[in-house]
């Protein structure tokens, strides 16, 4: 049996365990949940990329994508971000600027009443014919994943992400699948594929801009 193979299917039947203690970082055999996301992209990533609200070290660019064609940005100046955007629904960015554009486990953190506009923002710097990705969990196991992370991590005096910057008024652990599908179905953008992974506990939507 190849490595590769046999890799993911310890992964795919220690998926408990790597939820509950591997969120971040990968080891041995075992993929963490972050790195299991960022496998779950790249495949559909083309061209010059974009990735809004990218975190601590913009891995997803810069183990996945490479500087030379992907920008990751945040709002948070989390260690490692070399671009900290103000507001995400004016970004510094020419109109068609890029071929994609991925929101990686971010979109319930747009809080509510900046949804509408930073989604026609990010429709705004793709390229006709370009994708916008997202991965977005289930509501109640979000729920709990984000309620777990930080109190393990608080166990062993540390400071889960979402603390370390604090959330804002309408924001979630967990956008809504109806939101989701309202916003990547509105014009330029349509819905053209949802697909779930991590035993069914998380989607990956991608929706492509008319043109």
């Amino acid at each position: 049996m190849k490595k590769k193979s046999f890799k993911k299917i310890i992964n795919f039947f220690l998926f408990p365990v790597r939820a509950l203690f591997l969120p971040e970082n990968s080891y041995f055999f075992l993929t963490s949940l972050r790195d299991e996301r960022f496998e779950k992209v790249a495949p559909h990533c083309v061209g010059k990329v974009l990735d809004v609200g990218c975190g601590r070290g913009n891995l997803f660019i810069k183990n996945y994508i490479g500087l030379e064609r992907g920008v990751g940005i945040d709002f948070f100046a989390y260690e490692g971000v070399e671009k900290i955007i103000d507001d995400p629904s004016v970004l510094p960015f020419e109109d068609e600027s890029f071929d994609t554009v991925t929101l990686i486990a971010v979109g319930g953190h747009i809080p509510k009443s900046k949804r509408e506009k930073e989604f026609k923002e990010f429709a705004r710097v793709l390229k006709p014919g370009g994708k916008l990705i997202m991965t977005e969990g289930e509501k109640w196991t979000q729920l709990f994943s984000h309620k777990w992370r930080k109190f393990s991590l608080a166990i062993i005096g540390k400071i889960d992400m979402d603390n370390e910057r604090g959330m804002e008024d309408g924001e979630e652990y967990c956008m809504p699948i109806t939101e989701i599908k309202k916003y990547l179905n509105t014009l330029p953008l349509q819905l053209i594929k949802k697909e779930k992974f991590m035993w069914g506990l998380n989607n990956i939507y991608i929706a492509k801009k008319a043109g």
